[in-house]
């Protein structure tokens, strides 16, 4: 594995650890649903949904398209720090810088 790819795997993992932290609120909304409660927070459900974007984004990164990926993942992550959601938010953004940074970096 050269080191390109290896950094890209690291903001992978990255990427999916942040939007699935991100996205459990998403799964309280629906089980609040199931379980008849009508009532939810619009930002919960917002939060969720940048979670699943932050994933989409982190799996774009290692599919070679880094910049793309990892441009989303800055964007999302500073969103998510402003937002409130500081330690979800320095992950994503973490990834996003090694997505960026991945194609630079030569064997």
């Amino acid at each position: 594995m050269r080191t390109e790819q290896a950094i890209a795997l690291i903001a992978l993992m990255l990427g999916i650890i942040g939007g699935l932290l991100l996205a459990s609120g998403g799964f309280r909304i629906l089980l609040a649903l199931l379980e008849g409660n009508q009532s939810f927070e619009p930002r919960t459900l917002l939060i969720a949904s940048i979670g699943v974007i932050a994933v989409v984004a982190s799996v774009v990164i290692w599919t070679g398209r880094y910049v793309v990926g990892g441009s989303l993942n800055i964007i999302l992550g500073v969103l998510m720090v402003f937002i409130g959601e500081a330690q979800q938010g320095i992950i994503i953004l973490v990834s996003g810088i090694l997505g960026i940074v991945a194609p630079k970096i030569r064997d």
